[in-house]
């Protein structure tokens, strides 16, 4: 399946992973220079569970990140730590600073700790 298409989304969605925290709102994601163009992932997050994800813009947004294409795919590898690319500019974020704080050491923790991601071996770039 091809990197943040329909099928890719509502797979990923759907996979089993630890709490991204504890926080609970919506976060958009703005991936720049993707093949297709623009494209805008949005994840609900209730008590740091993905309950749902899609691609296009969420009204009332509680976060937002903006990052390259070429740094998705690293971060959906576990290949770049969000951390660190937040402190870079790569990955940027606006919005409610307690959910971010809530989210990224857990994004960071499931990068260092949990290896590939389940879907990797299925998902063409």
């Amino acid at each position: 399946m091809r990197f943040l298409s329909e099928e890719f989304v509502s797979k990923w969605g759907a996979v089993e992973r630890p709490a991204l925290g504890n926080g609970s709102g919506l976060v958009v994601i703005k991936i720049d220079d993707a093949p297709e163009g623009k494209i805008a992932l949005t994840l609900e997050l209730a008590e740091g569970l993905i309950v749902s994800a899609y691609i296009g813009s969420g009204r009332g947004r509680d976060l937002e990140l903006k990052v390259p294409y070429e740094l998705a795919v690293e971060l959906f590898l576990r290949r770049a730590d969000p951390a660190a690319e937040y402190m870079k500019g790569r990955l940027k974020m606006s919005g409610d600073m307690t959910l971010w704080l809530d989210l990224l050491p857990a994004w960071r923790k499931l990068v260092t700790e949990d290896g590939e991601s389940k879907l990797a071996g299925d998902t063409t770039f």
